[in-house]
This record gives C-alpha cells, sequence and structure tokens, in this order.
C-alpha cells in the first residue's frame, strides 16, 4: 500500500513538472516567460489588434519584442545603469507618479462615497445647468468667389429655389446634393466663428443670410428649422455630476489632509523665485489682469 502511494505521488510530480516546462515559453538565461506571462502582457492591448496578435506570426512576433525586452534589461543591470544618477532620478519620479496615481485611486475608493441620493440631490439643485443648448438647421450655398455668391444671392432673392442653387451652385459638393442642407447645429461647434454667427442671427424660419466669408470661401446660409434646448434627464446627467461630486469631495480631502499634515506656506519665498525673462514677462501680465 506504501508502495502504491509513493508510485502514485511521484507520478503526480512527474505531471506537475510536464506542466509546468510546458507552461514556460521562452528562456533569456534563468530567466523564464511563460504562459501567464504573455497572457498578463496582452492586458489592455485594443480589441482590434488581438485579432493580429491571435494569429501564429502575430504570437511570434509578440513574443519576439517580450524577449528583445529581458535582453536590454539584462545588459542594463550588466552595464550598471539602475545606478546611474539620472536614471535613479527618473525612476524615482516614476515610483513617485505610480505612488500619487494609487493614492488617488485608494482614496477616491476608501473615502469617498456617493449614494444615489446625493446625485439626485445635486441634479435637482442644479437643473437650469443640464439644458441642451438651442440648436438652428441650416442649409448653405459655399462659392469660391465674391462675384459668384453676389450673382447666386441676387437670384434667390428674385426667387429661385435656394435648393436647387446649392445643387447648381454649391462647391460643397457633400452637401450640394441635398440642397446644402447642414443639419441642427449649437453653439460652440463650428470653427468658424463669422459662419456661427451669421447662422444665429437669423431669426424666422425660411430667412437668407447675406454673403457670410470664411477660410473655405463665400457662403449664404438659410434657416431652415429651429428647436429648443431641452432639458436632461437625470440617467442622462448622472455621469457628469458623479464626476463633479467626486472632484469636489476630493479637494476637501486634500484639504482636511493639509490641516492634518500641518501645511504652510511662504508665498514671499514663492514670490522672490526669478525665473526666465519670459517666464517674468508672463507674471507682469497676469499681474495686469488680476489688476
Amino acid at each position: 500500500m506504501k508502495k502504491y502511494i509513493i508510485i502514485v505521488f511521484m507520478g503526480l510530480l512527474f505531471l506537475g513538472g510536464c506542466s509546468r516546462k510546458e507552461d514556460v515559453i521562452a528562456h533569456v538565461n534563468n530567466r523564464k516567460i511563460t504562459v501567464e506571462d504573455f497572457k498578463r502582457r496582452l492586458e489592455g492591448i485594443p480589441e482590434y489588434y488581438m485579432g493580429f496578435i491571435a494569429t501564429r506570426g502575430g504570437k511570434r512576433q509578440y513574443l519576439s519584442s517580450m524577449i528583445k525586452e529581458e535582453v536590454l534589461l539584462k545588459k542594463a543591470y550588466e552595464l550598471n545603469l539602475d545606478k546611474k544618477q539620472e536614471v535613479v532620478k527618473q525612476l524615482e519620479n516614476l515610483k513617485r507618479e505610480i505612488m500619487l496615481a494609487a493614492a488617488m485611486d485608494e482614496l477616491q475608493k476608501s473615502e469617498i462615497t456617493i449614494s444615489d441620493q446625493d446625485l439626485r440631490s445635486y441634479y435637482e439643485k442644479n437643473k437650469d445647468k443640464y439644458i441642451n443648448p438651442r440648436e438652428v438647421k441650416v442649409s448653405h450655398i459655399l462659392m469660391s468667389s465674391q462675384n459668384k455668391a453676389e450673382e447666386v444671392l441676387g437670384k434667390i432673392q428674385r426667387g429661385t429655389s435656394f435648393g436647387s442653387m446649392a445643387r447648381e451652385e454649391s462647391i460643397d459638393t457633400v452637401t450640394a446634393i441635398n440642397g446644402g442642407d447642414l443639419g441642427y447645429i449649437a453653439r460652440g461647434e463650428m470653427s468658424e466663428l463669422a459662419f456661427e454667427e451669421a447662422i444665429f442671427e437669423l431669426q424666422r424660419v425660411g430667412q437668407v443670410s447675406d454673403i457670410v466669408k470664411t477660410q473655405f470661401g463665400y457662403h449664404i446660409v438659410k434657416l431652415t428649422g429651429k428647436r429648443r434646448g431641452n432639458k436632461k434627464s437625470f440617467e442622462e446627467a448622472k455621469e457628469n455630476i458623479k464626476r463633479i461630486l467626486r472632484q469636489q469631495r476630493f479637494d476637501s480631502l486634500i484639504e482636511n489632509y493639509r490641516k492634518e499634515y500641518n501645511v504652510r506656506v511662504d508665498y514671499n519665498v514663492l514670490d522672490s523665485i526669478k525665473l526666465s525673462n519670459k517666464d517674468e514677462y508672463k507674471e507682469e501680465e497676469n499681474d495686469k489682469e488680476v489688476n
């Protein structure tokens, strides 16, 4: 019986040894790269890239990059680069960044709790902040010259269809086929301020603008629709409110820690620091803005 147990035990050891051996993909001296190492490195890889890595060639290429890193790391230690002052400083900075990120994450989870009631209460008190902006629907005709724009505007004013003019004359070929339709636009969405101002100055649906010059050319704009800004629902605003409350409570927490750790600041010393002329100029400009 004892002999049978020993045989079974040795068999299990042998099988365990085989599985561990098979688990190793590559060796770099005494460093083993295992299947687990390989899979762990793939965490966070974009989904579209995983399709390539899953192929035979992709896995080999990715493993090759891991081996390259291991080889370089071993060489770096052989050259005592970890003891170089500049490297030590960079490692300290990196450690500091990691610790700061970890501290923020830990405090967010352990010290800051936001209930659904907190979110709803903030929403009820700040409903005016959660209103979608007023939007206008417009069509435009884009031309390359002032003369052409004046000619087209004249035809529209004499009764020619705006849509037909857009299809015939607009150099914006994307919108021309739809009569120049740009869809609904809210303030702040257009890169061209002059164009945005022109469309929001239009009051009546059907009203046509004067010629508007932008970097793209000469526009004529027609207001084709309006819609009022509607309130965002609690569910639509929820994530934004959560971020605001989390930040507010985190700032309050930091303020408490400043008192706990007896933070003191000598602003006279701070103000006495001389930086470059460029920085001094910026300081003067900031002082002017404050005054």
